[in-house]
């Protein structure tokens, strides 16, 4: 494997990612109390502290195990892939998104049991910057082959 300015920026957005989550998380928890919220605008956005056992956006709250499982198994997926594929920059970077919040649940769930989302547009369920991470890494994605995609002939 070489180092390529692709495979650098996927380290450096993934741990980006990895430390705006941590940080986020860690300010929510030390200045919100557990279960309350902080009006940001309104009624419209939040601040709340609350614990999620599930997936994203508080889906399937009983899997803990399996989405602690498929973390782990995600984050060397993707590590593995881009050391063994030379892929573009573009790609690298939304790769890294996908890695950086994967990470940041990962860390919620290993050593707390439960991931704390903080977002809560009151419209949408409450998530974090991790969730963040991943949904915009997979949208991109998805939107990047889309993109791509050569038309049939």
């Amino acid at each position: 494997m070489t180092v390529t300015t692709g495979r650098v920026v996927f380290v450096i957005v993934a741990l980006t990612v990895f430390v705006l989550d941590r940080i986020t998380k860690s300010i929510v928890a030390a200045q919100i109390a557990y279960g309350t919220e902080v009006p940001v605008l309104g009624h419209v956005v939040g601040l709340t502290n609350v614990r999620n056992s599930g997936a994203a956006f508080g889906i399937a709250q009983a899997g803990t195990a399996i989405f602690t499982l498929a973390s782990i198994v995600v984050a060397i997926g993707l590590v593995v892939y881009v050391a063994r594929n030379p892929g573009t920059l573009w790609n690298d970077a939304v790769l890294g998104l996908i890695l950086g919040g994967t990470l940041g649940n990962g860390f919620d769930r290993i050593v707390y049991g439960t991931v704390t989302d903080f977002i809560n547009f009151h419209f949408w369920p409450v998530f974090n910057v991790a969730d963040s991470a991943i949904s915009i890494g997979v949208v991109l994605m998805i939107a990047g082959y889309l993109l791509r995609k050569t038309p049939a002939a």
